[in-house]
């Protein structure tokens, strides 16, 4: 049976290197995004809806479009994701907050409520968090208060949905225009994980997107068997 696999944040970094790995393997692929990843414009079994998870009120009529005649989704990667602008916590604008936590948090609520009424069978949710909602860096900001809750989002709909195993993986750091931003900003003592960043650009310890996503496929599927539906996984530290 072809396996189907919805990720959101397609066009491009981690989730543009999970849709090209499933692709490979020969599942269906429903993707959303703002932009369309036109590397995949002509791919078989690729489908696409435009969505913008800012908008939250525009989202479940995106995802009827993406999932007309669907049944079954055996995957969903929760990719989507925006950075605050980097800077001590009280230098953040409420509004830049807000608009954070939309984004990372709440428009994923959405996504599940729709999916988990929607489609009978949902098997895993995957959200791909940071170690940066566990350790609390200064610096992050509205980020790490985005991915702890997600964290927290997960473990609850776990507890609601037994019949969906649900894990938030921390992905550690990956070469993509986050991460472009984060190591052209100004070191400064008062943000050391900056230094660490850019010693660890171009090494194995910040893989390219197309590099880490089969890594991390193989992860997600160990994981139903491994990990208590609703756990936090961090790459670095694997359980097992």
């Amino acid at each position: 049976m072809t396996q189907t696999v919805l990720i959101t944040g397609v066009s491009a970094g981690l989730g543009a290197a999970f849709a090209g790995h499933y692709l490979a393997e020969g599942a269906d692929v429903l993707g959303c995004s703002r932009r369309r990843p036109e590397q995949f414009r002509e791919a078989e079994g690729f489908h696409f809806e435009p969505i913008d998870l800012s908008d939250l009120d525009g989202i479940t009529g995106g995802l009827s479009r993406l999932c007309a005649g669907v049944d079954r989704c055996d995957l969903v990667i929760l990719n989507a994701g925006i950075l605050s602008p980097f800077g001590d916590m009280r230098e953040a604008r409420l509004e830049e907050c807000q608009h954070v936590l939309n984004v990372n948090l709440w428009a994923n609520k959405v996504l599940l409520d729709w999916l988990l009424s929607q489609i009978p069978v949902v098997t895993q949710v995957v959200a791909i968090s940071s170690g940066a909602g566990i350790h609390g860096n200064r610096g992050w900001n509205a980020y790490a208060i985005s991915k702890a809750a997600l964290n927290m989002l997960i473990r609850l709909y776990a507890a609601e949905t037994p019949a969906t195993h649900f894990t938030a993986v921390a992905p550690g750091p990956v070469e993509t225009a986050m991460q472009e931003y984060l190591c052209q900003l100004p070191g400064e003592e008062r943000f050391p994980t900056l230094a660490s960043l850019k010693q660890r650009r171009h090494t194995d310890q910040m893989p390219r997107p197309e590099v880490l996503a089969p890594r991390l496929a193989s992860l997600f599927t160990e994981a139903r068997q491994r990990v208590p539906s609703g756990e936090f996984i961090d790459i670095r530290r694997l359980p097992w």
